[in-house]
């Protein structure tokens, strides 16, 4: 199959198999590890160093946060630059709107925190104090947030609202798209014929919107609410370095949810070809290299440039212990592995070590939020505990109990878009 040609769906059979079935123990197990991750922040304020369990907090908040921003940017993205391959996947990378609702409330929940994880949350931040007084920040985030989250929400349902609709109008079983949630998504259907081509154009005006407000949003967020935890620090590209790890991570978070959903769903199986995981991989090993453009270009400057301000933050994180190993993990996991390894054709093509190479990636930068955060929390040593083990299976198990719940209603396949009919006319 070329590169350029546009991957065959059967979308009758799509439609027939239903949504991805999920089985009620899986559920239980997910619903599990949100419990302990409850219970174990709980303990960690009620017991331990409240410090360290809201920095073990927001260090998950920010990464799943992210993770599930980025995915939602992946499908943007795809709709844009009109990717032929991506129309079996796509569905998955929307899958992560779903989390948005959980991402907002544990941002909000960070602001009981404040005084152990900012500057400003325990002092005026000179020359910034009206700007940065902890209640007007949070405020105005919590706006900026919402805008992102519904903008990026009614993209999505533009495109739920073309697949159900067609699914609806093709099944020989309809009570399968007939949930509320169904309903609510098409009120005042008039159907496939007259409804798909114009939501796909209304996606594509919206999609360069959608990306622009990420990118202004992420990036002041990255600027006040991450690098703002130190009073002196600053980077121009800080902001461009978070919001390009988000989509770094998503692309392989996407990834591995294509090869285990491809693994436990013989329907959607079939639809899934090599193509997928290499344009997957080639995606990362791209944002691989802007990774690690962006981080280099804000290091070399700060560390020759030797001021004060700027090279007593890099300091303690690269030059004095404990965190000085850890830093040393971080830039390989992120960023060497993945360039040396995503450099073969065949690795990408091959799920099971494309799938390490993803672990690998993602729990680097896990472990990069964890550098950039925690040493402003607690500087002499490094937390890592119960914990932070919990509280990270408990964010972990609600994203993944978001995602399943998402995928358990819809067309695992964007059965009504144009690529899915053989057609490039949208």
């Amino acid at each position: 199959m070329s590169h350029v040609d546009v991957v065959p769906v059967n979308i009758d059979k799509v439609i027939e198999a239903g949504p991805i079935k999920v089985a009620g123990s899986t559920i239980a197990k997910l619903w599990i590890m949100v419990l302990v991750g409850v219970v174990v922040f709980a303990a960690g304020l009620m017991f331990g160093d409240a410090g360290e369990t809201w920095g073990a907090f927001y260090v998950n908040a920010v990464y799943f946060q992210g993770l599930a921003l980025g995915g939602v940017m992946t499908t943007v993205i795809m709709q844009i630059v009109r990717a032929k391959w991506g129309a079996p996947v796509r569905r998955l990378a929307e899958a992560n709107v779903a989390y948005l609702p959980v991402a907002f409330v544990a941002f909000l929940t960070t602001y009981f925190g404040r005084e152990y994880l900012f500057y400003w949350g325990r002092h005026p931040m000179p020359g910034r104090e009206w700007w940065m007084e902890p209640t007007f920040v949070y405020t105005r985030f919590a706006i900026l947030f919402f805008v992102l989250f519904l903008l990026m929400t009614r993209f999505v349902f533009m495109s739920l609202r073309s697949d159900v609709g067609l699914a609806h109008d093709r099944a020989k079983d309809k009570t399968q798209w007939e949930l509320p949630i169904h309903r609510y998504l098409l009120s005042g259907w008039k159907g496939a014929e007259r409804e798909v081509l114009p939501l796909q154009r209304k996606m594509s005006v919206n999609a360069p919107i959608v990306t622009i407000c990420y990118m202004v949003v992420v990036s002041l967020f990255a600027f006040e609410m991450i690098m703002g935890q130190n009073p002196v620090w600053f980077s121009n590209l800080f902001g461009a370095f978070v919001f390009v790890s988000q989509i770094y991570i998503a692309w392989a978070g996407l990834a591995l949810m294509t090869m285990f959903f491809a693994k436990n769903s013989p329907a959607f199986g079939a639809q899934i070809h090599s193509q997928q995981f290499w344009d997957l991989g080639k995606l990362n090993f791209g944002f691989c290299m802007l990774w690690g453009y962006m981080f280099w270009s804000q290091f070399l400057p700060q560390w020759y440039g030797n001021l004060p301000e700027e090279t007593q933050w890099l300091i303690l994180r690269t030059r004095e212990f404990p965190w000085k190993g850890l830093a040393w993990i971080v830039f390989p996991m992120a960023f060497i592995i993945p360039f040396v390894t995503l450099l073969s054709r065949d690795l990408k093509k091959t799920p099971k070590t494309y799938a390490v190479v993803c672990l690998i990636l993602m729990t680097g930068v896990w472990l990069d939020r964890y550098l950039i955060i925690m040493p402003e929390v607690s500087p002499h040593h490094i937390p890592f505990g119960v914990t932070e083990i919990g509280i990270f299976v408990g964010f972990l198990g609600a994203y993944l109990l978001c995602v399943r719940t998402f995928l358990s209603k819809y067309p695992f396949i964007q059965v009504s878009h144009p690529l899915t009919h053989g057609s490039r006319d949208w």
